[in-house]
């Protein structure tokens, strides 16, 4: 069934037929032919029922298209899909992508149908992606192949999910977080093209640095490791892996129609791969931002920099919890900074560079420290005190970044007074957490992979 680069039909397609357009606003089919347009695409509506869609000539099957098809895009109903991927065998189609539930995951029923429709597609060497799924998104085509009616950003970060409800969720929360993907896929039960193919696929976009996966089950564990293993020596990859305990695992048995097996195994697995597990969906995004730096963390000796005692404390604390050392300040450094800053500053890390500290105090200390070697990567911290300058004490932060080959991230704690120095850090890639917590979280799932 499988041949050289046949899943690119799915990504880069010249022509794509939507089974089951429809005229009406609230069905898939009209969003998934809308959503298409803006491909730049040929693109056929097959409905028998209609003779025209948004102006569009509709056919009455996919085999009356007087043009040879790249890409189906199914989205009737499950007990129609054997007759379709008949016709679709006849066309010589090269790809479905079968969006409707309704298949194994429903039970034997559901099962039947499904075995049949592996059994044609394999026959006329068509590949699936589906079906219980929403589709496929690449963001730099404009192409959008889900029933999900926007694109997000570019960006460079590949998710492909198991789920397409979370899919769903994820892209509305991209979309009003301005988060960029490279690639979006939702394999829904994974008949055919699963995890493995996919990372291997885009092993090779350059597009792409990050992959991130959302999984329910494996079905190809081997294959799965293998690819895994490869694709890890070009990209980063992260997991969001549910189904941890045996309520969850029969709900994912429920959902994608496979075992959850066991999550010591799957830790094993991932561990020996090089890819880092996280549980929680917002780590898996934000952490994909930290793996997109082009700077790296070698080592857990952080520096903090801060113009107040407790959020100071706090984010030692934080770093502290898990894992990292707050490092001693060398002497030469504190008899340094002694020139620079009042008498009761903290003599220590986190440097406290006292409450009316303007950004002239914060670029005195990152001109001192810029050339040391003593810490593996830096946190400024700032509160919007009355005599704080956020904007230019992110504009010095962000001159620093650029000036030394450590990372630095952004604590910038407040609201409307640190809206714009936030943007300043935002526009110039530099990362900013407001919960210091999360940050040592996130940086210990990347140094816990390096151990």
């Amino acid at each position: 069934m499988k041949k050289k680069d046949d899943i690119d039909y799915f990504f880069n397609p010249r022509t794509i037929a939507v089974i089951g357009a429809s005229r009406f606003e609230n069905k898939v089919g009209n969003v998934v032919f809308k959503n298409l347009l803006a491909s730049k695409r040929d693109v056929f509506p097959v409905n028998k029922n209609v003779d025209k869609i948004m102006n569009y000539n509709c056919y009455p099957s996919i085999l009356k298209i007087p043009v040879d098809i790249d890409l189906a895009v199914i989205c009737l109903p499950a007990p129609e899909v054997p007759n379709i991927m008949k016709e679709c065998a006849r066309k010589k189609v090269k790809a479905a992508i079968i969006i409707p539930s309704g298949f194994s995951e429903i039970g034997e029923k559901g099962k039947k149908i499904e075995e049949e429709v592996i059994k044609i597609a394999k026959k006329a060497n068509i590949r699936i992606i589906g079906p219980n799924c929403l589709g496929l998104i690449d963001t730099r085509q404009k192409l959008n192949t889900t029933f999900f009616d926007k694109i997000p950003k570019v960006g460079k970060m590949a998710f492909i999910s198991q789920s397409g409800a979370l899919g769903v969720a994820i892209l509305d929360w991209a979309t009003k977080e301005n988060f960029g993907f490279s690639k979006f896929i939702s394999i829904g039960n994974a008949v055919d093209i699963g995890f493995s193919e996919l990372l291997n696929y885009i092993k090779n976009d350059e597009e792409t640095k990050v992959i991130g996966l959302y999984i329910e089950s494996l079905k190809d564990g081997r294959e799965f490791i293998d690819a895994c293993k490869n694709t890890a020596k070009e990209k980063e990859i992260i997991v969001l892996k549910a189904g941890k305990g045996e309520a969850g695992k029969r709900a994912a048995f429920s959902h994608t129609a496979s075992m959850a097996g066991s999550d010591d195994v799957y830790n094993a697995v991932f561990k020996q791969c090089g890819v880092i597990r996280v549980e929680k969906v917002e780590d898996l995004f934000e952490l994909s931002l930290i793996l997109q730096m082009n700077k790296r963390i070698n080592g857990n000796k952080v520096l903090i920099i801060t113009n107040g005692g407790g959020p100071g404390v706090i984010t030692t604390d934080a770093f502290e919890s898990y894992g990292f050392d707050v490092v001693k300040l060398p002497e030469n450094v504190i008899k340094q900074i002694n020139n620079v800053l009042p008498e009761h500053w903290s003599h220590n890390n986190p440097i406290d560079v006292v409450g009316d500290a303007q950004a002239d105090r914060y670029r005195s200390v990152f001109n001192i420290i810029k050339n040391e070697n003593f810490y593996d990567f830096l946190v400024c911290i700032l509160t919007p005190q009355a005599m704080t300058q956020p904007e230019e004490t992110a504009r010095a932060l962000v001159t620093l970044n650029n000036e030394i080959n450590k990372p630095c991230f952004a604590c910038f704690w407040g609201g409307e007074k640190v809206e714009k120095a936030k943007e300043i850090l935002r526009n110039n890639n530099l990362l900013n957490f407001e919960d210091p917590f999360k940050l040592a979280r996130l940086l210990s799932y990347v140094l816990s992979k390096n151990r």
